[in-house]
């Protein structure tokens, strides 16, 4: 009996669908800037990929199934069959679990053919079914002919010419579908990112009353306290002049090349709850006491800065 190493390949497919599923997911990560949704999506590519098949080996009695989650050891003594896929087998497939196509094709599926069977695949084109006492298992070493021969255990009969041509039908259409969605996928994460890059709503809608100051911002909406705001040091702020107040660093927010809110620091060190659509004058509202997240400094465009400060200083200062 051989022993040996075999590879995983992937097939177009997969390398298709991964791809646009990463770059969606990371675009998803980069424009949102949020620790904690941005995290769910790196969290569900690192497990899609550690659950794949890395490769294949039979060695030490057993056939291994390589993968970062943990290998996968089938006993050779329990293998009855060992067999080159035919389009035959994937008639009538139903995913029951897994992946269909991000970093391959693994979990547990059924087939109008197999019945319910174990996939650890990256290729459908090298498939290879493995029946043992217990359950089928589909893999896809890179080399069939030697992984068969390492194995070394009778093929099953292969099916009628019929079968074959209607299973080869049935292939065709589940690439088509495969295809299908990584083009909805992909069309879907372009539209959204289009969306994001273009968003410009210009300076946000505000309410302001003798108890403080809404601001209707559709990410970051907030109600400032006026409490909570040195009412006496609101000022007008021209970024041409005071580069200083220009953001640096976005620490969690929104933010394009047309409107930017949330949480940032400044160049000149401050941080500060910003809403800004790229004007050149802004209201800088100080807080009252430093030291506390929520006693940031606000920096706000609107269409008359001069009258929100008339307006600010009529309603809070007193």
């Amino acid at each position: 009996m051989q022993t040996g190493e075999f590879q995983a390949p992937y097939d177009g497919t997969t390398k298709a669908i991964s791809a646009v599923v990463a770059v969606f997911f990371l675009l998803v990560t980069v424009f949102l800037h949020n620790a904690y949704l941005g995290l769910l999506p790196v969290l569900v590519l690192v497990g899609a990929y550690a659950y794949s098949a890395r490769g294949y080996a039979v060695e030490n009695g057993a056939i291994v199934v390589r993968r970062l989650a943990g290998s996968v050891r089938i006993p050779l003594d329990e293998v009855q069959s060992a067999r080159r896929a035919e389009p035959g087998d994937y008639l009538g497939c139903i995913r029951l679990w897994g992946s269909g196509g991000m970093f391959g094709y693994y979990g547990l599926f059924r087939t109008a053919k197999l019945g319910r069977c174990t996939w650890y695949m990256t290729d459908r084109s090298r498939a290879v079914v493995v029946r043992t006492g217990a359950k089928t298992v589909l893999l896809s070493p890179g080399d069939v002919e030697g992984f068969l021969a390492a194995v070394g255990a009778p093929a099953e009969s292969p099916g009628d010419a019929a079968g074959a041509e209607a299973a080869a039908r049935s292939v065709f259409r589940m690439k088509v579908a495969a295809g299908a969605i990584a083009l909805v996928v992909g069309l879907t994460g372009l539209g959204f990112v289009a969306g994001v890059s273009r968003y410009a709503p210009g300076p946000p809608q505000y309410v302001l009353t003798p108890g403080g100051l809404e601001i209707h911002d559709r990410f970051y909406p907030v109600t400032i306290g006026a409490a909570s705001v040195e009412a006496a040091g609101v000022r007008v702020v021209d970024l041409a002049e005071e580069s200083g107040w220009r953001p640096a660093i976005r620490t969690s927010g929104f933010a394009n090349s047309h409107y930017r809110s949330g949480f940032f620091r400044a160049k000149n060190g401050r941080r500060m709850r910003l809403y800004w659509a790229n004007g050149t004058r802004v209201v800088l509202l100080p807080p009252k006491g430093e030291g506390s997240d929520k006693n940031d400094d606000v920096l706000l465009e609107v269409g008359d800065p001069e009258g929100f400060v008339r307006d600010v200083r009529t309603e809070w200062v007193r």
